[in-house]
């Protein structure tokens, strides 16, 4: 059995390691899972954050192994042969990191363009600055010590790493803020209760939990940054990255938890599939078009009789809508209801009193029409 001494933290990493990753793939299950009992298909940002959980599992495989080769130990109780293998590791391991943390911010970044309804200029320079930074950190990673071993970050022919991982870090915190105070600031803006709008910011705060994550890979980075021992000096980075892994797949999910959603749709956001409706627009299907709905209703106790209630919804005139004057932000739903009624007389309890005239068998109807202006009014900001 391997002991956890001041000169062995490889069992502290691989433990916690795997930990995390459990804890960000429950996290993904129950949301993609919650995603398809609604709406019974996945949209954009479902396909992302599963690919970030795929990533995040060979991101740990690949640290595991690091781990077995004497990552986290002292050089000298490792082979040259296992030290090459661990290097090599940790070289994929964290270029798999970023991938992985940049497929969950464009899984969030997918869901608050959802909720914009649009995607303006703002968010594609904002998915465009996500991309070129992951690409770029990626490239860094990937040619950060010279030729032929650009893995071997033991050697001294290498990039200045410290100041490398300190401007990837921040740069993560930027992003990281941003996905925090846009979506916020969107929902500040909707009209709902106080209580659920401070649940639903609430979500969106989570991601407070990478960013001090990060914080906490920056003060060891830099503690550890004259370590004569990297292999060993480096523990703690290990298991912050993990950290920031597992915290940034479970951010993304979140708001997709049930609870969450259901206070964003009380605002009017359609962020449900309803048995029966056609939409214009996939996803999360916030709008639909007309339809006529049934229902049959039950007679009273001793009558014979069937009720049924047909209900039309027309579609808004738009064209109004489009016009500048002051109803121009007005949308008006008009419902024409049939009620149809009927019975038999000789089902009825009390029938045959003096005076009265009936036929046997005969069948009595009624329908009523009755058409009424729905009285709903949304009004839009200019």
């Amino acid at each position: 059995m391997i002991k956890v001494t001041s000169t062995n933290r490889s069992p502290v990493i691989g433990i916690l390691a795997w930990l995390f990753l459990v804890i960000a793939i429950l996290a993904g299950a129950a949301r993609l899972g919650i995603k398809y009992a609604i709406t019974r298909k996945f949209s954009m940002d479902d396909y992302l954050i599963f690919i970030a959980l795929v990533l995040s599992v060979l991101q740990t495989g690949c640290l595991s192994i690091a781990v077995h080769n004497g990552y986290g130990r002292e050089s000298k109780a490792s082979s040259h042969e296992e030290l090459e293998t661990a290097v090599k590791a940790v070289y994929a391991a964290y270029m798999i990191y970023i991938t992985c943390l940049s497929f969950a911010k464009l899984s969030a970044l997918a869901f608050m363009t959802f909720l914009m309804q649009r995607t303006r200029k703002m968010e594609w320079v904002f998915t465009g600055l996500v991309v070129a930074w992951a690409v770029t950190a990626i490239l860094a990673v990937a040619f950060q010590c010279g030729f032929p071993e650009p893995w071997n970050f033991l050697s001294h022919n290498c990039i200045n790493r410290e100041a490398w991982w300190e401007y990837f870090g921040i740069t993560n915190i930027m992003t990281e803020i941003a996905l925090i105070v846009i979506p916020s600031m969107l929902v500040f803006h909707i009209q709902m209760a106080d209580a659920k709008k401070a649940v639903v910011i609430g979500c969106f705060f989570t991601r407070v939990f990478v960013v001090v994550a990060v914080v906490l890979e920056l003060v060891y980075r830099d503690r550890n940054k004259n370590s004569t021992d990297p292999m060993l000096g480096t523990w703690e980075v290990a298991v912050c990255t993990q950290m920031i892994q597992c915290f940034a797949i479970l951010a993304a999910c979140i708001p997709h938890l049930k609870p969450f959603m259901d206070g964003l749709q009380s605002t009017g956001l359609r962020l449900y599939y309803i048995e029966g409706e056609t939409s214009r627009r996939g996803d999360y299907e916030y709008g639909s078009r007309g339809k006529t709905i049934g229902h049959e209703l039950s007679g009273l106790p001793g009558v014979v009789n069937k009720t049924t209630v047909v209900a039309h919804q027309q579609q808004p005139d738009w064209d109004d809508a489009l016009s500048q004057n002051s109803q121009s932000h007005i949308i008006r739903e008009t419902k024409t209801w049939v009620v149809e009624e009927q019975y038999h007389p000789e089902g009825s309890a009390g029938e045959g009193s003096a005076g009265e005239s009936s036929v046997s068998g005969s069948r009595a109807s009624r329908i009523i029409d009755r058409s009424s202006n729905d009285g709903r009014e949304l009004h839009g900001s200019p």
